[in-house]
């Protein structure tokens, strides 16, 4: 007796289907069954919003806001051309900010601008001696999050970013930090 190939070809289809249900679904210590964790409800998730446009605005013409507080690296060789989208991850409340973690990228407009050697390349960089400690040292502490927004509102107003990021470099929070090289 033979089947139609129609017939088989929905047959493995199903099966596909439910093997691949099984690889969604986990065992719970009680031995139940249930669906992996995926929130949708509002506040559980902030799932990552992606704007190409503020990335490439973001890479237009702008200085590492970094080598503008601190100086170009000494050494003189690559890194400090290149500039990178850094992705800020920190926790800052009092903005609204949640920590990103060691999952996907946050949003694309909680971005800076920074080298190569600032972003991931220095012993000190923003990504490998972490962002708090990068941004209290350049003496934005949590200010990081309103030079998100400033950088976030010249975008949309169609403006150029290094003004803003020219504004930040010069900024009263550095002023702290100042004084404190001058006194030492």
């Amino acid at each position: 007796m033979t089947r139609p190939l129609w017939q088989i070809a929905a047959e493995i289809a199903a099966l596909k289907a439910e093997k691949k249900a099984q690889k969604r679904m986990f065992h719970s210590p009680n031995k139940l069954r249930s669906q992996t964790f995926r929130p949708e409800s509002k506040g559980q998730r902030d799932p990552r919003q992606q704007d190409k446009a503020y990335l490439a605005w973001l890479h237009e013409g702008t200085d590492c806001i970094a080598c503008l507080i601190e100086g170009r690296p000494a050494f003189g060789g690559g890194g400090a051309e290149v500039i990178e989208a850094a992705h800020q991850k920190l926790a800052i409340a009092s903005k609204g900010w949640r920590e990103g973690g060691l999952g996907p990228r946050v949003h694309d407009r909680r971005c800076v601008p920074l080298c190569a050697w600032h972003h991931r390349l220095a012993p000190n960089s923003c990504d490998t001696g972490g962002q708090r400690k990068f941004w209290d040292r350049l003496g934005l502490r949590d200010g990081i999050a309103d030079f998100c927004a400033d950088l976030n509102a010249a975008f949309d107003q169609g403006q150029p970013a290094m003004p803003v990021i020219r504004k930040w470099a010069v900024s009263p929070a550095n002023d702290d930090l100042n004084d404190v090289e001058e006194v030492a």
